[in-house]
């Protein structure tokens, strides 16, 4: 086997053997080399001989291992910039509605709109901390501020 990644075209591999490969490995966990004789025009006897001169089931395992470490990859980044810009818009709202209590009069009720919002955000917020460490010191940090706003929100103080 080549230095080149295995599940693209190797050296001395015809266009023909290839083109049959790359249906084989495109089949996923449904592949079969009847299947793919039947789709390139080819007999299962050549796709037998070619499979092995060329080692497409290891070249297949290879290729399946890339994907999915691509998938986790590309799943673990959407989770950091989801949890960044999550995280990003609760601190805003847990800040603007720090900020409005503060200015309600003594023994006043907050708006039905605010304890909907903070109880959103805090939905939001818990699900984010899902991801990390639950003692670590931001966590920390955010269960106090929480708990101020919530005794806030209940006339606590």
């Amino acid at each position: 086997m080549s230095e080149l990644d295995p599940w693209v075209r190797q050296p001395g591999e015809s266009d023909p053997a290839y083109e049959a490969f790359a249906v084989y490995r495109d089949m996923g966990s449904d592949r079969g080399l009847i299947e793919t004789g039947h789709t390139v025009g080819k007999s299962r006897a050549l796709m037998t001989r070619w499979s092995a001169a060329h080692g497409w089931v290891e070249r297949c395992r290879s290729y399946d291992q890339h994907i999915a470490g691509v998938h986790t990859e590309s799943y673990a980044e959407m989770v950091r910039k989801t949890t960044a810009q999550q995280s990003a818009l609760t601190d805003k709202l847990f800040t603007r509605l720090d900020r409005n209590l503060d200015l309600l009069p003594e023994g006043a009720n907050p708006p039905r709109i605010w304890t909907d919002a903070f109880a959103a955000a805090a939905r939001a917020r818990t699900t984010l901390l899902d991801y990390n460490k639950p003692e670590s010191p931001k966590h920390t940090e955010l269960a106090e501020k929480i708990t101020a706003i919530i005794d806030k929100l209940g006339g606590g103080e």
